[in-house]
């Protein structure tokens, strides 16, 4: 019994043994046959590629190491997938605007990064003309709920009256910022996609946003750090379970509003993709492949609501920490502010256009401190020649923002945070150099633009119209290095808001 149980043992192990050997020749032979005329890029070991030096810290520090060394387009290996790094803005503009049918594809993400981040329903993720329905979609709800126009500036002043409110609660005291700018924040996508607002003590709604930015906080864009928390059962799981609870949300606001739904009355974004949805029935098209969905509403919903949310969210972060850490710089926009608004009213968008040294301030931050580094990875459709190099179908291509807002060709000491590099001489007027891209280029550029920079511009007004920010005394000087997910957030920090 015992030598039948021994030579079975044996057999299995020969049967592995063989498929193991099988695989790995296969990706070894697939390997030796890569195409030939890549960029060039740093040396990479057959089957993990460079995935080992890709953890010697952030992706986009990595990848920006490396482009000193091997050039503004370079190839690196994720494990056995190809990605090409374009760290130069002429780079980025050959790709993504002369060549645009071919950059402007999304990768498809792995499986384990669950459902939230699947292609299905998703805006900012799908491909062809299915992506283009959506954005088009997405473009001409935001517009007409008043993206850009005097409607939404209205909800983002209400909003910030309920921020400063919040901030004034904490006396002179060292706090957290973080919960108030995200709930504020979050509340101006949730008055677009679901019609109304959250209170900042709403415990189910702090519980959303929490596992938002946790999911974007640990989710990498590094290949191995992806398979590492895939590992990591507990942690896995965590994010699934996460995800779950995201979808769980956002589908009983979208079942409410199918309850509720009238079609000569639309409240927001979800009534508007209802109408879409309806249409395409109308019209036979039905099913999970289709533009307008809906079992997959809520992952579009879901794609306005986490890029409406964290990308600004961050910004504001920065900028109230930079400004505690540079109080000359507070100091000039607080006397733009004084000057040109005052005291006795709130700012509005309008006044964007008399504050040269507020808008540089705001530009950059956005370049020193990029909350998406990496860019969202865009994959070519098919073969093509860039900067005299072989690209091939179906490779991931990086926009390296970081390396591009950083480029000492474009930009004179640029790890020094100084906003009048975007200012003319005379200090007048806003200059916007070629390299400035922090919302990315091309047909993929953020459909949310114009949102983002008009929040942006009237929470941190309104907050520094009414407050000060200094660092709590007798506390180590916070970290500057932020904390790399998806996006790029500063790690925890306190401040002191001095009523002016």
């Amino acid at each position: 019994m015992v030598l039948k149980e021994l030579i079975a043992a044996a057999s299995n192990f020969n049967v592995q043994t063989v498929v193991l050997f099988v695989v790995v020749l296969l990706l070894t032979i697939a390997w030796i046959r890569r195409p030939r005329n890549l960029p060039p890029g740093p040396p990479a070991w057959p089957i993990i590629g460079n995935a080992r030096g890709l953890q010697r810290g952030a992706l986009h520090l990595v990848m920006t190491d490396w482009a000193r060394q091997y050039g503004r387009i370079m190839s690196i290996w994720m494990g056995p997938k190809l990605a090409v790094v374009l760290s130069d803005i002429q780079a980025v503009k050959e790709a993504l605007v002369k060549q645009a049918d071919c950059f402007s594809d999304r990768i498809e993400p792995p499986k384990l990064f669950g459902e939230g981040m699947s292609l299905k329903g998703s805006v900012i993720m799908s491909n062809g003309e299915v992506w283009k329905e959506r954005r088009r979609f997405g473009l001409s709800a935001m517009r007409t709920l008043g993206m850009g126009k005097r409607s939404v500036e209205h909800k983002i002043t209400e909003e910030a009256r309920y921020l400063l409110e919040c901030f004034d609660g904490e006396g002179e005291k060292p706090f957290d910022p973080e919960h108030a700018i995200l709930n504020a924040v979050s509340n101006i996508i949730c008055l677009i996609s679901f019609g109304y607002r959250f209170e900042y003590s709403d415990p189910k709604f702090a519980r959303l946003i929490k596992l938002v930015k946790i999911r974007l906080s640990t989710v990498s864009l590094n290949v191995l750090g992806i398979f590492r928390a895939y590992f990591n059962r507990s942690k896995h799981t965590g994010l699934l379970q996460g995800q779950k609870e995201i979808r769980n949300f956002i589908q009983e606001i979208v079942q409410e509003h199918e309850e509720s739904f009238d079609p000569n009355d639309l409240r927001d974004i979800i009534d508007m993709y209802l109408v879409e949805i309806e249409q395409q029935e109308k019209n036979g098209k039905t099913g999970e492949d289709t533009a307008f969905c809906r079992t997959t509403l809520w992952r579009s919903i879901q794609d306005f609501f986490v890029a409406g949310t964290d990308t600004t969210t961050n910004t504001l972060l920065w900028l109230m920490l930079y400004m505690a850490m540079y109080p000359e710089v507070q100091n000039k926009v607080q006397k733009e502010i004084d000057d040109v608004i005052g005291s006795d009213r709130q700012p509005i968008g309008e006044d964007s256009n008399a504050m040269p040294y507020t808008n540089a301030v705001l530009m950059e931050m956005q370049r020193h401190r990029p909350v998406t580094p990496s860019a969202v990875p865009h994959q070519t459709r098919y073969q093509t020649e860039l900067c005299g190099y072989t690209i091939p179908a179906k490779t991931a291509v990086f926009v390296n923002l970081w390396a591009i807002l950083r480029d000492p060709k474009c930009w004179t000491d640029p790890e020094k945070f100084d906003p009048a590099r975007f200012l003319s001489k005379d200090g007048k007027t806003v200059e916007r150099p070629e390299a400035f891209i922090p919302f990315s280029f091309g047909r993929r550029i953020c459909m949310g633009e114009t949102l983002a920079k008009m929040e942006m511009f009237l929470f941190f007004v309104n907050l520094l119209q009414r407050f000060t920010f200094s660092l709590p005394a007798g506390k180590p000087r916070p970290s500057l290095e932020g904390i790399t997910g998806v996006t790029l957030a500063p790690q925890p920090f306190e401040i002191v808001a001095k009523k002016r």
